[in-house]
């Protein structure tokens, strides 16, 4: 056996957070992982494929090159390279998070599978690590969803695409949800026919709907196929060709392709842990912790996407609780940890980025609402020529304070962040934004526009909870 102070199991991004802050304060700290240093960001999530992306942004440019007077005669997608830059990334953002933690002193990096082998005690390679505090971090992995007959036949998840080395000429995405619209329009954009098979009334259904409607008209004009209201009645293959037939519209339809990805997001890897065997509550939607992120068993603690709803799966929640699981198990600085998610942003072109409330979110939790819509048209974005999108700014009226925000645009992720400080300072209100002069031209001028018009409506009193 050997003893630790603290075990952390999986390194991804709230797993390193925290045994980076326990080793700082001065604990000898055992890191268990299965795969690779890094977790879902580095190595099959958030950075492989923004690559991807960037490739297909890049695809997608020399084609509407004509545009701005210059002149393709012609271009060929070298797919293969495309992966192997990928996969490069990968790689290289492994390394060094893996030499990041060996350089730790206090800290032993064990691989392979952890499990829970009693309170107290972990299982990895037929060795026994004990420590009275157990961190576990173990991520998220790709969602399955019951689609009739997909047992049957090989289809992808997000991780496989990230394997793939040849590009598919037909593919079905199942699920029009943050994963399948990044991968499904990157892969688009590469070549493939894309078809969307979406069981809800529109895509982001939790989003604005003038930002969801606007995102998948772009979709469209891409040649994207977008079948939403749809219900899977089978899924079948014959050779290398996969047939889905769905009822859509109140009709029967039959959608053939050469693959099917599954992008339904992921879950909570709960299944490897053995976690009954140290008593430790859990369910397939993630581990059960109080609002310090203690499990059901004293001294176990869980951060990141293993939570599960209510915390939310995105990089930015994961490293913070990573640090907060620290402060409490370790008795540090123990405090709540807040579930909110903060802001989160969809990767597509344009990208979608969100905030704190909806609209009706708002109202419907009793607020007096001031709402501004702003598109991107004018100064830089008509230079760029990326005027598509919208951005929603709604904010309180008695008191100007900031309730959300939804940007679609180009880079509208970075476009987002200055409504992300304003709702963070002391009284959370527009002022910030209103107050400041922004530069012109540039892209960032539509969210100062958006918010100034919440502020402006706020004042009439339009926005009233029904």
């Amino acid at each position: 056996m050997l003893d630790y102070d603290v075990i952390v199991i999986g390194a991804g991004m709230a797993g390193i957070n925290a045994a980076a802050k326990a080793h700082d304060a001065g604990r000898t700290v055992a890191v268990v992982e299965r795969d690779r240093v890094g977790g879902t960001c580095p190595i099959r999530g958030c950075i492989p494929t923004k690559a991807l992306i960037r490739s297909a942004e890049i695809a997608h440019e020399i084609g509407r090159a004509e545009e701005f007077g210059i002149h393709v005669p012609s271009y060929e997608v070298d797919f293969g390279a495309v992966m192997d830059r990928v996969r490069g990334i990968i790689d290289r953002g492994s390394r060094g998070a893996t030499g990041y933690l060996e350089s730790l002193e206090r800290l032993d990096l064990h691989f392979g599978e952890g499990r829970m082998a009693a309170p107290g005690a972990v299982e990895v390679n037929g060795e026994t690590l004990r420590a009275p505090r157990i961190l576990i971090t173990a991520g998220a992995q790709p969602q399955r969803m019951p689609v009739p007959g997909i047992e049957s036949v090989e289809y992808m998840t997000s991780d496989d695409v990230l394997q793939l080395r040849e590009r598919p000429d037909r593919l079905i995405v199942i699920g029009a949800g943050p994963v399948g619209l990044e991968l499904g329009q990157a892969l688009s954009r590469l070549g493939s026919r894309v078809t969307f098979v979406e069981v809800e009334e529109r895509i982001l259904p939790a989003a604005e709907p003038e930002i969801a409607e606007g995102l998948a008209g772009y979709l469209e004009a891409e040649g994207i196929e977008l079948l939403t209201g749809a219900r899977i009645l089978d899924l079948s293959h014959e050779g290398e060709t996969r047939r889905m037939r769905i009822d859509h519209g109140g009709g029967e339809r039959t959608i053939e392709a050469d693959a099917v990805l599954l992008g339904v997001g992921r879950a909570p890897a709960v299944g490897a842990l053995r976690l009954e065997r140290a008593g430790i509550e859990h369910s397939s939607r993630g581990i059960a912790v109080d609002a310090r992120l203690e499990t059901s068993q004293e001294g176990v603690y869980a951060a990141g996407d293993i939570l599960g709803a209510p915390y939310g799966a995105f990089t930015h929640v994961a490293r913070r609780l990573g640090a907060e699981m620290v402060d409490n198990a370790l008795d540090l600085d123990p405090h709540d940890a807040d579930p909110d998610w903060g802001p989160r942003a969809i990767f597509t072109d344009p990208e979608v980025a969100v905030v704190g409330m909806t609209e009706a979110q708002a109202l419907e939790a009793g607020h007096e609402i001031g709402v501004g819509v702003a598109t991107p048209s004018g100064g830089k974005a008509r230079a760029w020529g990326e005027e598509r999108g919208t951005v929603k700014v709604v904010v309180e009226a008695a008191t100007r304070r900031v309730l959300g925000a939804q940007v679609l645009a180009y880079h509208g992720a970075d476009l987002l962040h200055p409504v992300v400080v304003a709702m963070n300072a002391p009284g959370g209100t527009a002022d910030p934004i209103t107050r400041s002069y922004y530069l012109h031209p540039t892209l960032g001028e539509v969210v100062k526009s958006a918010v100034e018009r919440a502020v402006a409506a706020s004042s009439s009193g339009s926005g009233k909870p029904e």
